[in-house]
């Protein structure tokens, strides 16, 4: 068992930055109200002073703030103050909130010189004030003062102290007793006078709660009041307009290269310290929710009301009233476009169509998208945005098949509409409920996936793809109740990144980018070229694509990675870019024919580079380095508790494997090195070294990985591909891999239960040269849907000729020699035949094709190569009854000669146990059958049946399609057995037919 504790890694208590984690609660019944002074206006307003003051600057500042982006910020010029009672007032009134023990306020404040008071204004409901009485008594109280010049929290805590002192001074100023019953806060105050001269102040932050719940006019119950805030616009004007245009999104007239985050319930100032600034809701998000949003500045994508077939029409009076309220709601919103549904599918073009028509009456300017899965090419002809999505992880399908898909999806838009996908951050329902075995929405008592580096990879292939804005699905999968401290950092970090790289991304028009290969066969780099005419230069993202990364993150990291990138200009430098600082790697690049040769000393999943000669003073290179001395400090913290919580995580799933019995070699060094570099970090931060800071702490998650991708190489070893096993699509799910693996040990195989699975012709004799129909076998069926020029066929065709071709063998030459040994020495591969099955009469054969074009001439036109869109021809097997619970084996023979294409799927077989996600996936065989192994317990609903499918253009066959129960035996585990007869009996309800016990590793290979 590995020394090292959180403990030892951490060495102090450390606060995370981004608000020490957070539980997911609807944002409705959040009883602190918060302000981040993120919007486009300020919002301090001016008050009284009692001294001779010029307000030389107020406005919303990038240079110095608490949490991103921005701050408010003043610039102030007073005379001297004659007496010790000097104030400069600035206040923002707040929702009421009720004294009481619980009531706290708080404000971030950054000053050039010290004295800032807080202070807060307390109204008594049932006094008049004396000098007034049409108005309630006031009075002020005072908490903090800042007394440096960085950033200081000052705060207001136990305020009924405070209210006390207060009282006997505001009793002897109106002559009698204070009826303090029901008082509360309705404003907070800063006294800015710091003494004569002039002084910077930046403030960030504020918060106070709890709020009084009240009635506001026209809300709910339970909701905040809501109150202009200071320097808002009037009703329906709006502080930023958003547009699209050329293929890419503007707001304010910049460019805009959008990372949104779909709300469900998380505090928002948690989602904008993360670095998110665009906001999924519903349509019937909680207005309280909006308010605060709107109030904060962010850009906001509402969808459409869910229950809205997207089909209004003259006659559609309801379905008009849904649209004109949603309107309505987000009027006085920053919307960054409207969203008209996801999963949107060709059928549906034209009613998504009239919903934008009526939605465009009324706001004529801003964007329009939907979520697309197929129609492409209809929907972005009139539609400004659109976007897909797809989650690979724990899936079959792996990152270089994921980016394949990508790329054929935006190859099948029109380049004038913006192209974004969904990110995968989260665990989908299935695998929550049958790995994770938790009830979607619940929390989680052990760490579950993803990991941040595969979110991180997921969003960079789709960058490197051409999308230009990102959604990321779930914010409750970054909450603590989910484990998802570390997702949230590792998003902080990424966010940080694309914002830097967003000015290059979005200078050119979109085009395809070009990959590269480099001296790795797992590191694939794509080429973003920018505005060659300008001095943005391009993007270079070599990203790690090796297979099983949808599972666990390999390590990763490459020493002395080397690409050559053509169309590089003269004189741009690459630099390699991260939040905590950009690198220059001039000495590192040379020209050579061909392009430049450019050496990264130590690649890591993934390392931006840009190449760029634009180093002017108000440049490229410049706002990088300010954003460094920005955000070093904050990225280097994101880094190292992130570093912190992975190591966290790995440990507690190393243990209980430990406790199993299951250990990999060298598992202590490496947490001892994950250790060391994390404390190597710490070092250097406080030293202020943050650059090198992040750096350590980066490095210390890969010996992490190394511990994960062992032990899943180890648990996967035996498997014919990792999904065999439900349990072994996560590091985290491993101890119940292995517990599944042992119960498969102590197993003994049953004849197979699927009728029909050899597809031998009914009533025997030879099949018809051309075959028959997938129907002549009882029970089986098959199902097509495509909407593209293709000519399919399924059915049952004659065996002859499908045999693998027996491999030559060459005898190795072992040159001249003075003595040869009397006999031949034989070789450790002599002997061994591949696995083949015993073919019968008759295999499944799929096949689809291109459907040839003729042109008016009658001559062939040349096929299309865009990819397939929806092309699914599958067949399905009948149903299997076993009693719930009942562990089976699936097992099968697939052939694919020369290659499936136009698809990133290929041919499957899946069961209805485990789904699509867990499918075995195959695109080529090399012309010879492959046989695959699926390890499922039959659902509670006592049937489980069989899918075999093809995707893509090409032929697949499939023999042998068995699914096996597996009995329980009283005798130890064996070796592996063979698998049963071809053409068994077909195992009866109620009997028992056992061969020998199983390894789960798909019976044994004769060699």
């Amino acid at each position: 068992m590995p020394t090292p504790t959180r403990r030892y890694v951490l060495m102090v208590a450390v606060l995370v930055l981004l608000g020490v984690g957070f539980a997911l609660v609807p944002a409705r019944g959040e009883s602190i109200y918060r302000f981040q002074f993120g919007g486009k206006n300020v919002a301090l307003v001016r008050g009284d002073a009692n001294m001779k003051v010029e307000e030389k600057e107020h406005n919303i500042s990038d240079r110095f703030f608490k949490s991103q982006p921005t701050s408010e910020h003043l610039r102030l010029t007073a005379d001297a103050a004659t007496g010790d009672a000097a104030f400069l007032h600035y206040h923002y009134d707040t929702p009421p909130a009720l004294i009481t023990p619980a009531l706290s306020a708080g404000v971030w404040v950054r000053c050039t010189r010290p004295g800032v008071q807080l202070r807060a204004r307390v109204v008594f409901p049932k006094e008049q004030d004396p000098a007034r009485p049409e108005s309630q008594l006031t009075a002020l109280i005072v908490g903090d003062t800042h007394n440096g010049e960085n950033w200081q929290k000052l705060t207001l805590t136990d305020v009924p102290a405070l209210l006390g002192k207060r009282l006997p001074i505001l009793q002897t100023q109106i002559g009698r007793a204070v009826n303090a019953d029901g008082a509360y806060i309705d404003r907070i105050v800063l006294n800015l006078y710091t003494g004569p001269g002039t002084a910077d102040i930046w403030i960030d932050d504020l918060d106070i709660g709890p709020v009084k719940a009240t009635e506001a006019p026209g809300g709910a119950a339970g909701e905040v009041v809501k109150r202009p805030k200071p320097g808002a616009g009037q009703k329906g004007a709006r502080g930023r307009l958003s547009r699209q245009e050329g293929g890419q999104l503007f707001v304010d007239n910049k460019s805009f290269f959008f990372r949104a985050v779909r709300h469900t319930g998380a505090p928002l100032h948690v989602l904008r310290q993360a670095g998110f600034d665009a906001l999924w809701v519903p349509a019937d998000v909680p207005a309280d929710v909006l308010e605060e949003a709107n109030r904060e500045g962010w850009l906001v994508v509402p969808s459409v009301p869910t229950a809205l077939p997207a089909a209004p029409s003259a006659n559609s009076t309801a379905e008009a009233a849904a649209l004109d309220n949603y309107y309505r709601k987000f009027a006085d919103s920053d919307v960054l476009f409207y969203d008209l549904g996801g999963g949107r599918q060709q059928e549906q073009t034209g009613a998504v169509e009239r919903t934008r028509d009526y939605l465009r009456l009324r706001d004529p300017k801003r964007p329009f998208s939907a979520g697309v899965w197929d129609g492409f090419k209809g929907y972005s002809a009139f539609l400004d945005a659109v976007g897909t999505y797809r989650w690979p992880l724990f899936t079959s399908l792996d990152m270089d098949g994921y980016r394949g898909w990508l790329t054929q999806r935006m190859n099948l838009s029109s380049k004038r509409a913006v192209f974004w996908t969904w990110i995968q951050n989260h665990a989908p329902d299935w695998y929550v409920e049958s790995v994770a075995s938790v009830s979607p929405g619940g929390g989680f008592a052990e760490p579950i996936g993803p990991h941040p580096e595969q979110v991180r990879l997921l969003a960079y292939i789709s960058v490197a793809c051409g999308c230009r804005g990102l959604g990321f699905w779930s914010d409750q999968f970054l909450a603590d109740s989910h484990h998802g401290r570390g997702r949230l950092q590792g998003m902080a970090i990424l966010n940080s990144e694309l914002e830097m790289l967003a000015p290059v991304l979005l200078a050119g028009e979109r085009q395809q980018p070009l990959w590269l290969d480099t001296n790795h066969e797992h590191v694939k780099a794509a080429l973003i070229r920018g505005n060659l005419r300008g001095n943005y230069g391009a993007v270079l993202l070599p990203i790690w694509l090796g297979p099983g990364s949808q599972y666990v993150p390999e390590q990763g990291a490459v020493k002395d990675l080397q690409v050559t990138v053509p169309l590089v200009a003269d004189g741009a430098d690459p630099w390699r870019i991260s939040p905590a600082g950009v690198t220059c790697l001039r000495n590192d690049a040379q020209k050579v024919p061909g392009g430049t040769k450019l050496t990264i000393r130590e690649f890591d999943l993934v390392t931006p580079i840009v190449f760029t000669n634009d180093v002017s003073q108000n440049g490229l290179v410049v706002w990088w380095q300010d954003y460094n001395r920005k955000y070093g400090r904050v990225a280097a913290r994101w880094a190292m508790d992130l570093a912190a919580e992975e190591y966290d995580k790995t440990l507690a799933t190393y243990r209980k494997l430990a406790e199993m019995g299951v250990q990999t070699r060298g598992a202590d060094s490496l947490f001892k090195q994950a250790a060391k570099l994390h404390a190597d970090a710490q070092r250097n931060f406080a030293a202020e070294l943050y650059a090198q800071a992040f750096a350590d702490a980066q490095r210390a998650l890969r010996p992490l990985r190394v511990v994960m991708w062992d032990h899943w190489k180890k648990a996967t070893e035996t498997l014919d591909v990792p999904s065999a096993s439900p349990f072994a699509v996560s590091y985290y799910s491993l101890p119940r891999h292995w517990e599944l693996f042992r119960e498969i040990q102590s197993c003994q195989v049953g004849v197979s239960a699927l009728p029909g699975g050899t597809f031998e012709p009914v009533g025997g004799g030879p099949l018809p040269k051309d075959g028959v129909s997938v129907s002549e076998q009882p029970g089986w069926s098959a199902r097509f849907g495509t909407l593209d020029r293709v000519k399919v066929a399924a059915g049952l065709v004659p065996a002859d000729r499908l045999a693998d071709k027996p491999e030559l063998k060459i005898p190795e030459y072992q040159g001249q020699r003075m003595f040869r040994p009397s006999r031949e020495i034989t070789r450790p591969g002599d002997g061994y035949e591949p696995p083949a099955p015993e073919l019968g009469r008759g295999v499944l054969k799929l096949e689809v094709q291109r459907r040839g074009n003729i042109a008016p001439d009658g001559k062939p036109v040349e096929q299309s190569t865009m990819p397939l869109e929806r092309t699914f021809l599958a067949v399905e097997s009948p149903p299997v009854k076993l009693p719930p619970g009942t562990l089976v084996r699936v097992s099968g023979w697939i052939k694919v000669p020369g290659g499936i294409t136009l698809t990133a799927d290929g041919a499957m077989l899946y069961d209805s146990a485990g789904g699509e996600p867990l499918a075995v996936r195959v695109t080529n065989t090399k012309d010879r059958w492959k046989q695959f192994h699926l390890y499922r317990r039959v659902p509670a609903s006592g049937q489980i049946s069989l899918t075999l499918a093809l995707t893509g253009v090409g032929v697949a066959y499939f023999d042998d399609i068995r699914i096996e129960p597996l009995y329980p035996t009283a005798q130890g585990a064996g070796y592996g057995a063979r698998p049963g007869p071809r053409g068994g009996a077909v195992v009866p309800a109620g009997a028992v037919r056992p061969t020998a016990p199983v390894v789960p590793a798909g019976g044994v290979r004769p060699r």
